[in-house]
């Protein structure tokens, strides 16, 4: 049996969810929807609850999820960071491996992104901020030429970085989690945390994907995303990832029911609306930032970002910035 609850916000750009349950297997089902988790295991003895909240935007997300029962599995998140921290601090990822971490009561850790790993948790709650991958990276670049691309975060918190972090996440949230609370200042909330979680966790050598295990799609999305504004061929990304054109064609149809340069016109205009977003309409304009994504053809973007978004670039870029 279980109950839940959708309560979208007054402008429908956010919202809250709240699930509530007695049965095991839609647990699993939530995880393997919300963390692309498999294999997942729930040791039940006696009675088993379970409680999950979310609420946020696009971008960024609050989530508490309580669960009376030892939970262990793989979670393998696609295109989000997930800070994450335990109130009894009984968890552990990849347990018995070299990249065992252990998340201490109230001490945040970064879920890995680049990789599947293993989860075991024991009876209790844990607490979870998630970054939608496009936003988070676009805020690591801002205020500079570089485009944004994947970051591999190291999962523990300096010590000096933690206080900072604490005291953000503790100043955003009552705001976040409040339904009445406007698009702008949800908007800046967003950016101060990504803002104080790339500084708690500097990226380590982002955009850099690993030799060992690394697929061809995954090389070419790392290349496009380090090459995204230059006017790159289907033939450039095969040479990128280390393939024949023929075979990085069917390596997206067969991954992501796609095409290489249908993936490169998305990420172009993904970034394209952060970039406007977080620029300043005084010192930035349509032009240079569409070009800054790979976008040369400033007619066709318009129109493309219009039907896409609803709205203009200019109408985007005119108000005000989501970094001050």
């Amino acid at each position: 049996m279980s109950a839940a609850e959708v309560a979208p916000g007054p402008d429908g750009t956010h919202g809250q969810h709240l699930r509530t349950g007695t049965d095991p297997a839609e647990l699993v089902t939530l995880f393997e929807d919300l963390y692309n988790g498999r294999q997942l295991r729930i040791e039940v003895d006696g009675g088993f609850r379970y409680r999950y909240r979310d609420v946020g935007d696009a971008r960024v997300t609050l989530r508490t999820t309580t669960v009376g029962a030892f939970l262990s599995g793989i979670l393998a998140p696609q295109r989000q960071y997930l800070l994450a921290w335990s109130v009894e601090g009984n968890v552990t990822v990849d347990p018995g491996t070299l990249h065992s971490v252990r998340l201490d009561p109230g001490v945040p850790v970064v879920f890995p992104t680049d990789r599947p790993f293993t989860i075991v948790a024991a009876p209790g709650t844990m607490h979870l901020v998630r970054f939608d991958a496009a936003f988070l990276e676009a805020v690591a670049v801002a205020g500079t030429t570089a485009p944004p691309r994947p970051l591999e975060l190291p999962q523990t918190v300096v010590r000096a970085g933690l206080d900072v972090l604490r005291t953000a996440v503790q100043q955003a949230a009552p705001a976040l989690l409040d339904p009445a609370t406007d698009e702008s200042e949800r908007a800046r909330l967003d950016v101060r945390l990504a803002e104080v979680l790339l500084q708690a966790y500097p990226p380590i050598n982002p955009g850099v994907p690993k030799d060992g295990g690394v697929t061809t799609v995954e090389r070419a999305k790392a290349f496009m995303h380090d090459h995204i504004d230059e006017q790159i061929t289907a033939a450039d990304v095969a040479v990128g990832a280390k393939c024949s054109v023929r075979t990085l064609q069917e390596s997206f149809q067969r991954v992501d029911d796609d095409t290489p340069m249908a993936y490169l016109r998305r990420i172009r205009m993904e970034k394209a609306r952060l970039a406007l977003e977080l620029a300043d309409p005084s010192q930035a304009s349509v032009a240079e930032l569409a070009r800054a994504c790979g976008l040369r053809h400033l007619g066709r973007f318009s129109g493309n970002y219009r039907e896409e978004f609803g709205e203009y670039p200019t109408q985007t870029l005119r108000r005000d910035p989501l970094v001050p």
